[in-house]
């Protein structure tokens, strides 16, 4: 980056908060959010975030246009993103491993993005990236695949059946720590599953001897619900976890 080294420069959470604010107000990328609407979101007069405009164009981080309002540069759109990248992390941080509602999941993520480390950001990411065997919810009880419902997404803990049935479902795909989804489940309590490729109907007998742990929430639904989903630069993701 030409004019800012975002290692370097510093970055109160007051200016943080334009920058977030105008990327979560504007309906493009290159519309202009009005300063009064700007102000009424922050809490601020109009005088106030005038200045602070001012103050941010002069920094390269805001392009104010008079009578029509700001929008980001290229530099601020770049802090903008990286702010609310460490948002929608927190939020499904905070619902997948300790059970919080959304609503709140993403009032808290709007206190903890502001006080994220470079190294903390690292290994937040890290730990969302994880392969979901290892990231179920530590307090999420394995159930029964014969007790599941279609729509369950979940990840294979164990399988007590007969060892010419735990290798043929091994081959089907299905073997601890492969990630499931239940398709359908019949009258009878046959069970409809897909891994990977494979789509495989299971007995009632069988489904009850296949353990999974179910995520207290979905990922893509927590996601969606954060404030900071539909700020993403064209609707698309910025350095942010897997949502699959």
């Amino acid at each position: 980056m030409a004019n800012l080294n975002m290692a370097e420069q510093a970055m109160s959470e007051s200016v943080e908060m334009y920058l977030v604010m105008t990327a979560l107000l504007r309906k493009a990328p290159d519309q202009p959010v009005p300063l009064s609407v700007l102000a009424s979101r922050l809490g601020v007069s109009q005088v106030s975030a005038n200045e602070m405009c001012h103050r941010l164009q002069e920094r390269g981080l805001l392009c104010y246009q008079p009578y029509r309002g700001v929008t980001l540069t290229p530099d601020g759109e770049e802090w903008a993103q990286r702010i609310l990248s460490r948002r929608r992390m927190w939020v499904i941080f905070l619902v997948e491993n300790l059970g919080i509602d959304p609503a709140e999941a993403d009032a808290l993520a709007c206190q903890l993005e502001h006080i994220t480390s470079e190294r903390l950001d690292a290994a937040l990411k890290a730990f969302l990236e994880r392969d979901p065997a290892t990231r179920i919810n530590a307090e999420a009880t394995p159930q029964p695949l014969a007790a599941c419902t279609a729509g369950t997404h979940g990840v294979i803990t164990t399988i007590d059946a007969e060892p010419a049935a735990t290798a043929f479902l091994s081959r089907q795909g299905l073997a601890p720590g492969a990630t499931i989804e239940v398709l359908a489940v019949s009258d009878d309590q046959s069970v409809l599953v897909q891994t990977g490729e494979h789509q495989l109907a299971l007995a009632p007998a069988l489904a009850a001897r296949v353990m999974v742990a179910v995520p207290a929430a979905d990922r893509r639904a927590a996601w969606r619900r954060c404030s900071a989903f539909w700020a993403c630069v064209r609707g698309e993701t910025h350095e942010c976890p897997p949502v699959g």
